[in-house]
């Protein structure tokens, strides 16, 4: 056993032992073009169980193998001399990266060598780093609701292989027909086609929020932002809409429309009720076909007026084809919704009956009899071949009526010399209601006529009553004055 290690330490001391302790690089990542440095540190440290010192080691020497796309700025072999036993020593090797260097790892080999002694090498693996530098412009800066852009991405920097157009979000614009674009490898420089829907986007400036997805030069994928700056002008349909006949709240009715066309021409015209509030009962949707400049047509929907009266800002889509490509436009309309209005008229006369040749104050009652209030209202009566009207004005004013209020106007009348009978009076009323459409309605009431005697009958049928309860009332008196007396005399 002793004579075994006294072998191995003769050996030791004629063989010195080196060893390559660690390499270190200046950077973790180089780019190409840019310098770097490898630090290679050797050691001659004894063996275990060695106790002697150990021998110096000679004429060290550092070879590298020339590597392609890295310039090893050091004579080859690089000459570290004599390394004495127990120390360390530094090799500081300078690199630069060529600047046509493709991204990925590039190894550099050394071989490590000393006097009498065996070979060791070293294998330093480098990564470069050359990531793509892309550029993207666009043909147009200006697009339609759907529209086709031609993007062009130039590339200053490493190859992007693979490369993926995406959309980072899809709330204002989408690809048409499709949910990606592969682009392919971009090395210089590489133009795709690209159909953009921005129906959902503002009119105005908009970004299209682009990712791309590509392979760098040594294999690894990553994703970049690259949203482009456009500015969205829809496509407008220039179509006048006029409304043609009232509609009620609160029941069915037919929505009448005038639609002219003042603008270009549009194929495949067609109009969509989409309102909350005023709701198609049957289709919402009217087909008007090719509509021409200039063209007029009035279309007909059948709806249910849910909401107050008023004008009522209504929802119509527009849709038409421009080259193949479906285009649609939303836009409000005015529409006009009465209230279901109504009043109704009661007459009455003091004295009553009405007779012919006599003079009356006739009391005309109006009556709200509609579900909203009205306002504005007056009453006019019409003297016909019937009356002649003694007030000064024709018509009164009255004001608002709440629902279910009333009120009332008198006239003071005189009958012609008519004959008896059931004659026709005409009482006009003209109100506003709460859409602020003035309605005036025309109501004619019958009224009987008395022939004139049954005036004179009338006062001698008062008079058959009158004149009894007179003389009752006389003798009551008498009787009273009578029996006063006779009590005066007893006393």
């Amino acid at each position: 056993m002793k004579r075994l290690l006294f072998i191995l330490i003769f050996i030791g001391l004629i063989f010195a032992p080196l060893s390559i302790d660690s390499y270190e690089l200046s950077s973790s990542k180089l780019r190409p073009g840019q310098d770097g440095s490898i630090k290679i540190t050797l050691k001659n440290i004894q063996p275990s169980g060695v106790t002697t010192i150990v021998q110096s080691i000679n004429n060290v020497n550092v070879y590298y193998t020339p590597t392609e796309g890295i310039e090893i700025k050091s004579t080859n072999p690089i000459t570290m001399g004599t390394i004495q036993g127990g120390s360390t020593a530094i090799v500081t090797v300078p690199i630069k990266i060529l600047p046509n260097t493709k991204g990925g790892i590039v190894v550099i080999s050394f071989s490590i060598k000393q006097e009498n002694g065996d070979t060791q090498s070293l294998n330093v693996p480098v990564q470069i780093l050359n990531p793509p530098i892309l550029t993207v412009s666009t043909d147009k800066q200006t697009i339609g609701s759907t529209d086709v852009l031609n993007v062009t991405i130039k590339n200053n920097g490493g190859s992007a292989n693979k490369l993926v157009v995406k959309l980072n979000s899809t709330d204002k614009f989408s690809f048409s027909g499709t949910d990606q674009i592969f682009v392919g490898d971009v090395k210089d420089s590489k133009t795709f086609s690209m159909p953009i829907d921005s129906r959902n986007a503002d009119e105005g400036v908009n970004f299209i929020p682009l990712i791309f997805t590509y392979e760098q030069e040594g294999g690894d994928s990553t994703s970049e932002d690259k949203p482009i700056s456009v500015t969205i002008k829809k496509e407008k349909a220039d179509v006048v809409f006029t409304q043609e006949a009232l509609i009620v709240t609160s029941i069915d009715g037919v929505l009448k429309l005038k639609v002219k066309n003042i603008g270009r021409p549009l194929i495949d015209f067609r109009v969509i009720l989409e309102d909350e509030n005023i709701k198609a009962k049957e289709t919402k949707e009217i087909k008007l076909g090719d509509f021409n400049t200039g063209d007029e047509k009035t279309i007909s929907i059948n709806i249910f007026a849910d909401t107050k009266p008023g004008v009522q800002n209504t929802k119509i889509k527009l849709k038409w084809l421009e080259e193949d490509v479906e285009k649609e436009e939303e836009i409000s309309v005015p529409i006009a919704v009465s209230s279901d209005a109504d009043v109704g008229i009661f007459i009455d006369s003091k004295p009553s009956p009405l007779t012919s040749g006599g003079e009356h104050t006739l009391s005309v009652l109006i009556s709200n009899i509609g579900s909203y209030r009205i306002e504005n209202v007056e009453v006019s009566l019409e003297e016909g071949d019937i009356l002649y009207i003694l007030n000064a004005q024709k018509s009164q004013y009255i004001g608002k009526l709440e629902s279910d209020d009333f009120s009332t106007v008198q006239y003071k009348v005189r009958i012609k010399n008519i004959p008896a009978g059931t004659h026709p009076l005409s009482v006009i009323v003209k109100y506003k209601d709460q859409s602020g459409i003035w309605i005036q309605k025309n109501v004619t009431s019958s009224i009987v006529i008395r022939p004139a005697e049954e005036a004179g009958k009338k006062n001698g049928n008062v008079l058959f009553y009158v004149i009894p309860t007179m003389l009752i009332l006389a003798f009551a008196y008498w009787y009273f004055r009578k029996r006063k007396k006779q009590q005066s005399v007893a006393k």
